[in-house]
């Protein structure tokens, strides 16, 4: 009998159970009595015990091995054009050093792997399946393979990438990063795992110590030494040295159920270990519980105790120590976790594989999915949770119709269940109800017959109505001033939502304080109106204020926070200060790299505005190298037909048109206004400012015709306000100057400046 299966395991499980909890001075006996009736399974047990015995005394499965007694004498050797210099890792398969290269050709410092004598013909396939496996591997967060060789003692080795960086786990602690971020970084693993698995490899060794994170925020994934190729092999030895018995090769610790068992290996497995790595990240603990663990505990854990709910395990902690290395107080700390997270992680860590995930890619997208509020599919789809889930994600307003529906259908579902029980709750969700229906109600409908109703009308009518339908709840009055506020800044309408901005800040100060987030918020919206606008002393002015406030209220390294300081930095450069903006905005870049993520959308937000900066600032190259990082990370995460990603390329375009890349910088131009018209439309303040850069392009390189019609649509869609002093002072225009055309098209625009004025 053996234990290769797991219904071998379920069979022997019960008898290790109870001879584990007998005095082990009485095992002997309580053996020698199912000998009798069970001899093979009293050898196995027996076996078992003494391995159990070994293992505890040894800690074998907590501690790597101890370093080889002649390690010491390798520093200084040659391997290739390597030089060897300390050792820095020592594992089951082998020994990694640190070594630099030095035959003259260049200078770098790598990781040299070499193999482990003692694991013989199968460590030796094992290794030299690593190199292939790293051969097909290019991913930004998977170490890279350099080199492979054998040396003159016939050691074979790999030469890697060296990876300067700290455990994931120990890297988020010491950062102290919150949920989210922690998040975040997790997602890049996922990333790699999933290129991985596109190449047919299961890594099977994912641990703390083989997720490296650099002083840039830099995830690398190491390791693919015991990783097993599911396309087919060809050669006879790695089917039966690899498949059949490279199960055994893992980090117990680490290990999933089909691991232990020795059953097949899949991506599920991978599915598994992310999971209960994610569980260390979010508790600070195994899912197995506070270690140390015995092998026995740790085997009958990993195949027969479910994991507990993450929520729960932190809450049984009470460290207050724990939930502020994730920036939270325990409180916090067990809401975030409590709900999706929950959910997420013990699909991940489900004994069965077929019972987990699908795939790395469906756990990633759950992931991204709780990180912008929508629904899991892990969650059963039940209607409140999705609704609650949709509100959360829209409380802002992302549209007009959106917006007014939302508020109308979600109120009316929500407060339905606590019209009961919260008297409050109950008269606020009337009077949005009376509202809603007095927004939608037209004065005269036989006026409408046959006429649609525009979201600009529903705008104006419910502003209209929010000073008296809302006269009695000023808070509430004060919130859907902003939401009005922003429908408006989406239709471009700035000059419409100020007033409304202005209104709800003072609302919002008289009845729930200046300092509240909500007033805040509110705060940095009427900045950026005051910017779109060109009031850029009163803008300047309001973001040094609102910047005070939210290091004092929110911390310097809140996103909110981070925001103001990159909006601060654009105000300042449109004012003529970009030295200044260009300092601001590096900084802002680097705390947002470290707190939210080298991908997320504010960090690459600050890249863009930093390169513009930069641009301005006469730094050109620099510009351009960071814009292009920037577009490339938006157009891998958002795709193309994003507001982020087409603000970036067109901000491309125009320093690319400044240092002189003129064709190249067309065709951008082109591109950017092409998709700038399919999603936002032809005539938005956006779409109208890429017209005008074009214009500028073309009429350098002497299209006349081309960008004197260009001009005329840029400023007929409302460019900015005092468009007729932009174009006059232009110098790319100067071309154009002795044109009547142009002439004509000044005169036409100081018509349109003096109406938004």
């Amino acid at each position: 009998m053996s234990t290769q299966s797991p219904e071998n395991w379920k069979e022997i499980s019960p008898y290790l159970d109870e001879v584990l909890d007998l005095p082990e001075e009485e095992r002997a006996s309580w053996l020698e009595l199912l000998r009798a009736s069970k001899p093979d399974l009293a050898h196995l047990l027996d076996k078992l015990l003494e391995e159990h015995r070994v293992l505890s005394q040894e800690r074998f499965l907590e501690r790597a091995p101890a370093p080889r007694a002649d390690e010491s004498a390798l520093c200084g050797r040659k391997v290739g054009p390597y030089t060897l210099i300390s050792l820095v890792g020592q594992g089951g398969m082998g020994s990694v050093w640190l070594a630099e290269r030095s035959d003259g050709r260049f200078e770098r410092r790598v990781a040299v792997k070499f193999l482990n004598f003692a694991l013989g013909a199968k460590g030796a396939e094992r290794f030299k399946r690593e190199g292939r496996i790293l051969g097909q591997l290019a991913d930004p967060h998977i170490a890279e393979l350099i080199d492979a060789g054998v040396t003159s003692n016939g050691e074979p080795y790999l030469v890697l990438e060296h990876v300067d960086g700290a455990p994931i786990d120990e890297y988020c602690d010491d950062h102290k990063l919150d949920v989210p971020a922690r998040i975040q970084l997790f997602l890049d693993v996922l990333s790699a795992l999933s290129r991985a698995h596109a190449n047919l490899i299961v890594h099977r060794d994912i641990k703390p110590s083989n997720v490296l994170v650099r002083k840039d925020g830099q995830v690398k994934l190491l390791d693919f030494g015991i990783a097993k190729l599911l396309a087919d092999d060809p050669s006879p030895s790695a089917a039966t040295l690899l498949t059949l018995e490279g199960g055994a090769a893992m980090t117990p610790l680490f290990a999933a159920p089909e691991q232990v068992s020795s059953g097949p290996i899949t991506t599920a497995t991978d599915v598994y270990t992310l999971g209960a790595l994610l569980f260390l990240l979010l508790t600070g603990q195994h899912p197995a519980g506070p270690g140390p663990h015995s092998p026995a505990q740790l085997v009958k854990s990993i195949m027969e105790i479910d994991a507990p709910l993450a929520s729960r395990a932190v809450a049984s902690e009470n460290d207050a120590a724990l939930a502020a290395r994730r920036a939270a107080t325990p409180e916090k700390l067990r809401r975030q976790l409590h709900g999706d997270l929950d959910t997420i992680l013990t699909k991940a860590l489900e004994k069965k594989p077929a019972d987990r995930y699908a795939s790395v890619a469906a756990f990633e997208d759950d992931l991204r999915r709780h990180l912008r509020h929508e629904p899991i599919a892990a969650r059963r789809d039940a209607v409140a949770y999705r609704l609650s889930k949709y509100v959360r994600r829209h409380r802002v307003g992302v549209a007009v119709a959106a917006v007014l529906v939302l508020l109308l259908a979600g109120f009316s579902v929500i407060q339905a269940i606590e019209l009961r029980r919260i008297t409050r709750e109950r008269d606020r969700a009337d009077r949005i109800a009376d509202f809603m229906t007095s927004v939608f109600q037209v004065s005269n409908p036989s006026e409408r017959v046959g006429n649609s109703v525009t979201a600009r009308e529903i705008l104006d009518n419910a502003s209209k109505e929010i000073d008296t339908s809302l006269s009695k709840d000023p808070e509430l009055q004060a919130h859907m001033m902003h939401v009005m506020g922003r429908a408006y800044t989406m239709l471009g309408l700035q000059h419409e939502a100020q007033p409304l901005f202005e209104r709800s800040i003072k609302l919002a100060s008289a009845s729930i304080g200046p300092e509240d987030p909500e007033t805040l918020r509110t705060i940095n919206d009427l900045a950026w109106t005051l910017f779109q606008q060109g009031h850029l002393k009163e803008a300047e002015s309001l973001e040094r204020t609102l910047l005070e406030r939210q290091r004092r209220v929110l911390g310097t390294d809140h996103p909110s926070t981070l925001s103001t300081m990159d909006l601060l930095a654009s105000t300042l450069c449109e004012e003529g200060n970009c030295s200044e903006a260009v300092n601001l905005d590096r900084e802002v870049l680097e705390r947002e790299r470290r707190v939210l993520g080298p991908e997320a959308f504010g960090t690459v937000s600050t890249m863009d505005n930093l390169s513009e900066a930069l641009a301005f600032n006469g730094q050109l190259a620099e510009a351009e190298k960071l814009e292009q990082e920037s577009l490339d990370i938006q157009i891998r995460v958002y795709g193309f037909e994003n507001l982020g990603t087409i603000s970036a390329m067109m901000n491309l375009a125009s320093i690319q048109r400044d240092m002189g890349k003129y064709e190249e910088a067309e065709k951008r131009f082109h591109r950017t206004l092409d998709l700038e018209t399919r999603v936002l439309g032809p005539d938005q303040p956006e779409t109208a400012e890429t017209k005008y850069d074009l214009a500028c392009l073309l009429a350098r390189r002497g299209k006349t015709e081309e960008a004197l019609a260009l001009l005329r649509q840029a400023v007929d869609h409302g460019l900015q306000p005092r468009i007729d002093l932009k174009i006059e002072s232009e110098p790319n225009l100067q071309s154009l100057y002795a044109d009547p055309r142009f002439a004509a098209l000044v005169v036409h625009a100081k018509a349109v400046s003096q109406k938004q004025n």
